[in-house]
């Protein structure tokens, strides 16, 4: 969740869009996929989870993707 809540902020903060923000943090959960885990309990499997995104910061990404379509059905 670190990872995606920063860029989610600085996007909402800017744009006061749920979408556009909602769309930094799922970029931000991709970009997860190449770091090696260095604490935690996915440290113990490294190597294996290589390529695979942060589950924190995909969650976080979805929670706000979900928050995003319920806001713009709202409008509608």
């Amino acid at each position: 969740m670190v990872d995606a809540i920063p860029p989610f902020a600085a996007e909402f903060a800017e744009s006061g869009s749920w979408a556009r923000a909602a769309t930094a943090a799922r970029r931000a959960a991709a970009g997860t996929a190449s770091l090696r885990p260095k604490a935690g309990r996915a440290r113990e499997n490294a190597e294996r989870g290589l390529g695979t995104p942060d589950a924190g910061a995909l969650s976080f990404a979805l929670v706000a993707e979900t928050i995003a379509t319920a806001v713009r059905s709202d409008r509608e």
